[in-house]
């Protein structure tokens, strides 16, 4: 169903909905808006205004890569990264040395050889970055949010550990 009058009209016309998003987005509610399912009285144009970007800061790799290493000297057993955006999957990914450097694709094969030093899971706060990392990398993240908040992140988490035996 279409937004209500008093969302898409004013004085009488009928008006386009401004839709503020981030340059990485999906494109769910210009779709729904629009519709062909939709009578055509109840389909809203929907203009998109890119107004923030999201970039990698160029000192993760390095600082991320820092904190492995300090985990690993603690012999922590268990860590989890959290992964919000697209930018920087690679960085990750080639930090915890998981990539083939001969294809830039995930190797199960690397991922296994770290183990020594503990466990560490990928959990991503929904798809738009689960299927970004499975595209760009064929890499699965261990746990996908079903809810992009905190909340599902953990609900997320332990979801995958009460499947471990």
């Amino acid at each position: 169903k279409g937004l209500p009058k008093d969302v898409t009209h004013l004085e009488g016309r009928r008006l386009a909905l401004l839709f503020m998003v981030g340059e990485q987005r999906r494109d769910i509610i210009p779709k729904s808006l629009s519709a062909e399912t939709l009578e055509p009285s109840e389909r809203t144009q929907v203009i998109e205004l890119i107004v923030y970007e999201t970039g990698e800061m160029a000192t993760f790799e390095e600082s991320f890569s820092m904190l492995l290493q300090q985990a690993a000297k603690q012999t922590i057993k268990e860590q989890w990264v959290v992964v919000f955006s697209p930018q920087g999957c690679e960085a990750m990914l080639t930090s915890l040395r998981w990539l083939d450097e001969s294809t830039g694709r995930f190797s199960q094969a690397r991922r296994e050889a770290t183990r020594s030093k503990g466990w560490i899971g990928v959990a991503t706060i929904g798809p738009t970055t689960r299927d970004y990392l499975k595209e760009a990398f064929a890499f699965n993240a261990d746990v996908c949010a079903e809810t992009p908040t905190p909340e599902g992140v953990s609900e997320g988490i332990q979801a995958f550990r009460n499947q471990i035996p």
